[in-house]
């Protein structure tokens, strides 16, 4: 099943709209230097939260708009999302409540990493772990915060794909 998700260039503004929202296209030589920037001073939880709160609402409204109920089609979209705003490929191996892991065949930020410095002694994906908090509140109707996410195995280390652990918080 394929779910729409329209996209739109307003040539004279030149802007790119993705589901009617205004976006900007991922770019991994950006994304590498405000990432090692947040690595030096150590706020890389900043990057984290502005992806959630950003991706979660869009995947809110995007749900809303289009009635999309079910748990199936909200990951459908989820994923699918990710990959039109160039992240990546992902694939969500298992969802509950309290927990879940998805799976990064890859990432368009890895790569560029790899590319612009080489491998990395600690995980540096903190836009997609802040997209996977997003995906599951979204998708389990849950407020921002409602889980935590550590990447577990990063393809900027040298693995094939990487890992993200997902789970509830409690407060």
């Amino acid at each position: 099943m394929k779910l729409p998700l329209p996209t739109r260039f307003d040539t004279t503004h030149k802007r790119y709209f993705l589901n009617d929202q205004l976006s900007v296209l991922h770019c991994h030589h950006y994304a590498t230097l405000y990432t090692q920037l947040a690595l030096d001073a150590k706020e890389t939880i900043l990057l984290a939260e502005v992806a959630e709160d950003t991706f979660l609402t869009i995947l809110k409204d995007y749900f809303l708009q289009h009635a999309i109920q079910t748990i199936s089609e909200r990951v459908e979209l989820a994923c699918h999302y990710f990959s039109e705003m160039g992240l990546g490929k992902m694939q969500i191996n298992y969802l509950t409540d309290y927990t879940g892991e998805i799976e990064l065949l890859s990432s368009h930020l890895d790569e560029g990493w790899l590319k612009k410095w080489g491998k990395h002694d600690v995980p540096i994906n903190y836009i997609t772990a802040g997209f996977c908090a997003a995906m599951f509140e979204s998708i389990l109707n849950q407020p921002a915060r409602a889980f935590s996410v550590k990447e577990i195995q990063s393809i900027v280390m040298g693995a094939e794909t990487s890992l993200f652990k997902i789970d509830r918080r409690t407060f």
